[in-house]
């Protein structure tokens, strides 16, 4: 994994984190689904 992915994955995670509903979760788990990958879950 390289560093540039590694930040996105670090900005996915505080952006899910700072949702206030299930709509905007929703918006950004659509908006990121490139990143939703087993890295990801490893990272969480």
């Amino acid at each position: 994994m390289n560093e540039q992915r590694a930040q996105a994955y670090v900005n996915l995670i505080e952006q899910l984190l700072a949702c206030a509903n299930q709509e905007e979760l929703n918006n950004i788990l659509q908006a990121n689904q490139e990143l939703i990958d087993p890295q990801f879950l490893q990272v969480m």
